[in-house]
């Protein structure tokens, strides 16, 4: 799977704002930030990006990508995260010649020291830590042999590790 097969899979699901935000470009900044010098979107935003050659190597002015460009992005993201999934699957497969295992993280690894909403994840669940004050999320991994995450789930926190 090279760039331009990504960039087939992208073109219709993040098409330019009528504000002139072009999508794809945001995204590909934020995977090239990630594989060169993971931190903060805020980092990013601040730091990073006007250090880097991004702008000029995706034609873009030399204008920092406003910060909630960034976070927008993720969310827009998340819509197609099931067919982004299927269409990695094949390609992942291929590269790494090795199946798929599913694995659940502790959910006690990820308390949340807040109220639990009426609504979403966030639920008082099981908790190997005996912390029974705090609400918590499940995530689901699927991830390579080598530990290596393919894709995710988040979870209410009161699913049990055995669910599948």
């Amino acid at each position: 799977m090279g760039a331009i097969a990504a960039d087939r899979f992208w073109a219709g699901k993040l098409p330019p704002s009528r504000e002139g935000t072009r999508w794809l470009n945001v995204l590909k900044v934020l995977t090239c930030y990630r594989l060169i010098k993971p931190g903060s979107e805020w980092r990013l935003h601040r730091e990073w990006y006007g250090k880097s050659a991004m702008g000029d190597l995706l034609g873009e002015d030399g204008e920092v990508i406003p910060y909630q460009n960034l976070l927008r992005c993720l969310d827009r993201l998340l819509a197609h995260k099931t067919d982004l999934f299927s269409f990695l699957k094949p390609a992942l497969a291929g590269s790494f010649q090795r199946e798929f295992r599913c694995t659940a993280v502790r959910p006690d690894e990820h308390l949340l020291r807040m109220r639990p909403a009426r609504v979403g994840k966030r639920k008082y669940g099981y908790s190997r830590d005996k912390r029974f004050d705090c609400v918590q999320v499940v995530i689901a991994l699927v991830v390579t042999p080598e530990g290596f995450p393919l894709a995710y789930e988040v979870m209410d926190g009161n699913t049990s590790d055995c669910t599948r």
